[in-house]
């Protein structure tokens, strides 16, 4: 049973894990406010655990090459597990700061699922085993953020509990279904191809596309790092309603990323839902700065979460098809580098302009970044659009 199907067992581990993850993301910004912590203070909070992240991931995956992709993935999903239940009981803001940094060491898993994906499927699979991961993190959103927030108006430590629970449910899943995977046999690239092979990878299109999916990235970890004290302080908000926002973003992006991409690319072409995408997100941005009722909340909702939805699974896709097959995996550690950077800078930068400039004033230069990549795109995709055409 255990072997039948690795994809879907790890696939379901990541969803039973991304839920107690989608609960946390409304809490971290409310227990921070709890011990008087504003924008800034909740940016650095996020940034930190993304620095150890962005050290620590490249690490455990060249680990995992050498022990195996189980036992790293166990032990950082349990990591991520403790983190979550000492998040309840942190007593002072440094306390939290100390966790929440030290629960960097957990977010390993991300690359450690990914890596396994890519293991345990072909070069045609691939990108459908992806989109699967991506499918499950955007419905890990859908149930988390709501579920988080009605347990923490009952209470925090319950709600932190909770999601801790899930995530060791998580654990003990792949515990017992996901197995080693039979890793990919080297491709013989002695020291002396290194280089050649690396400026392989950074050639121009694809340096454009991860430059794309940083600004993605960059945008989408703003919204959520300061969206929790804005929708409090602008529009009174309770932690109910954040969490239907949020709810809502996941659901309309798991029905473009789990269903409608692969059609949308095919009638559109994969170049043109990137221009899309951008152009929808920074409009949904800029429409959460004046929202004047509640279909204006549901409209902004919804753009970000279409643009968000096609972009993500697209640009990984268009970037497949521009890299050799032997150097998807080094591909793929350069685009989780560029993502992990983009979380660790959002943050900081919003907690900044949030204290410092207006509360709306990270959505706006958001909803701006994103609209301006609309042109950056067209530069940046030129040459990949009539590629993927031929190729798709």
């Amino acid at each position: 049973m255990t072997t039948r199907n690795p994809l879907r067992h790890i696939i379901l581990t990541t969803f039973i894990a991304l839920v107690g993850f989608g609960m946390m993301i409304p809490l971290l910004p409310l227990f921070a406010r709890q011990f008087g912590g504003g924008g800034v203070v909740v940016g650095a909070l996020l940034a930190l655990n993304q620095l150890v992240d962005f050290f620590f991931a490249p690490y455990a995956g060249r680990l995992s090459d050498r022990v195996g992709r189980r036992p790293l993935l166990l032990g950082a999903l349990f990591i991520t597990a403790i983190a979550y239940l000492l998040v309840g009981y942190a007593g002072s803001l440094t306390a939290l700061v100390i966790i929440w940094t030290l629960a960097g060491f957990g977010s390993a898993q991300v690359l450690l699922s990914q890596a396994y994906i890519a293991d345990v499927t072909n070069a045609e699979g691939r990108t459908r085993g992806m989109g699967l991961w991506g499918a499950a993190y955007a419905v890990g959103f859908v149930v988390g953020p709501p579920t988080g927030a009605m347990l923490f108006d009952r209470s925090p430590l319950i709600a932190a509990a909770v999601a801790a629970g899930f995530t060791l449910l998580a654990t003990l899943y792949a515990l017992v279904f996901v197995v080693e995977p039979a890793r990919h046999k080297s491709d013989g690239q002695t020291d002396a191809g290194v280089r050649p092979a690396l400026l392989q990878v950074l050639k121009p299109v694809v340096v454009g596309v991860i430059l794309l999916y940083f600004v993605v990235i960059f945008v989408w970890s703003k919204l959520t790092a300061m969206l929790a004290l804005y929708g409090a302080d602008e529009y009174g908000w309770t932690v109910r309603e954040y969490g239907k926002y949020l709810g809502l973003i996941g659901l309309v992006a798991a029905i473009i990323q789990g269903g409608l991409i692969g059609r949308l690319a095919k009638m559109f072409g994969r170049r043109y839902l990137v221009l899309a995408g951008f152009a929808l997100l920074g409009t949904g941005m800029i429409l959460l700065t004046g929202l004047e009722s509640s279909w204006m909340e549901y409209l902004s909702a919804t753009l970000i979460a279409i643009g968000f939805g096609l972009l993500m699974p697209t640009l990984p896709a268009i970037l497949s098809l521009e890299v050799a097959p032997e150097r998807k995996g080094q591909a793929l550690g350069i685009f989780q580098s560029a993502s992990t950077l983009a979380r660790v800078l959002a943050p900081l930068v919003a907690g900044f302009l949030y204290d410092r400039v207006t509360h709306s004033s990270p959505f706006v230069a958001g909803g701006i970044v994103s609209l301006a990549t609309v042109l950056v795109a067209l530069f940046a995709l030129g040459v990949v659009g009539h590629r993927v055409r031929t190729n798709r």
